[in-house]
């Protein structure tokens, strides 16, 4: 008994002191979210360079498993994959702007062929068919939006996705930070009488 009771006050203890770390580290996220809102076009060119090495990163992972694979079966597959990552990574990398502006476009084309399956399902479905109709409308809207735009409001439109994530994945770690230092104080009290 008396070892869980220590091991119940170092892990107290982790508890107290670790909110403020998080809540340091969710300030940050905001303020990070709030600086790709303000400046959308450093933010394209920070996607378009994340998307040009993690295209070069799969590319080279992907050629090694081609080459090192101990059976035939996907080995060229593999290595073609491969050299096609490195070399759109590449490309990506030396013009970060057209990498944002094509994630941008994806998404805007994925939206339009979900929006007209969505519409698709409501026109046959018999639950839900108002609901399934309006998502379905508002992605083929928003998709013809993000393919038809212009690539400055292309970035802008990435930056606020990017920012909007940013700073409401911040404002969650803030909550854990302030819940577990509510949880930490009540157990000092306790442990000091």
């Amino acid at each position: 008994m008396a070892s869980n009771t220590a091991w119940d006050q170092r892990s107290e203890a982790r508890s107290g002191s670790a909110w403020g770390w998080i809540l340091a580290y969710a300030i940050l996220v905001i303020l990070i979210g709030f600086v790709a809102l303000a400046n959308p076009i450093a933010t394209g060119l920070t996607t378009g360079v994340l998307l040009g090495v993690f295209l070069i990163g799969y590319g080279v992972l992907a050629i090694v498993s081609g080459v090192s694979s101990l059976s035939d079966r996907g080995r060229w597959t593999e290595v073609l994959l491969g050299v096609l990552g490195v070399v759109t990574g590449g490309i990506i990398l030396f013009n970060p702007f057209a990498g944002a502006i094509s994630l941008v476009w994806a998404l805007g084309f994925w939206l339009l062929v979900s929006g007209i399956f969505q519409v698709a399902s409501a026109i046959r479905g018999a639950y839900d068919r108002g609901w399934r109709l309006a998502l379905g409308v508002l992605d083929i809207v928003l998709g013809g939006y993000l393919l038809f735009a212009g690539p400055a409001t292309s970035l802008v439109m990435l930056a606020t996705i990017v920012g909007i994530s940013f700073i409401f994945r911040g404002v969650f770690l803030a909550f854990v930070a302030f819940g577990l230092r509510k949880l930490a104080q009540p157990n000092r009290a306790n442990t000091r009488t």
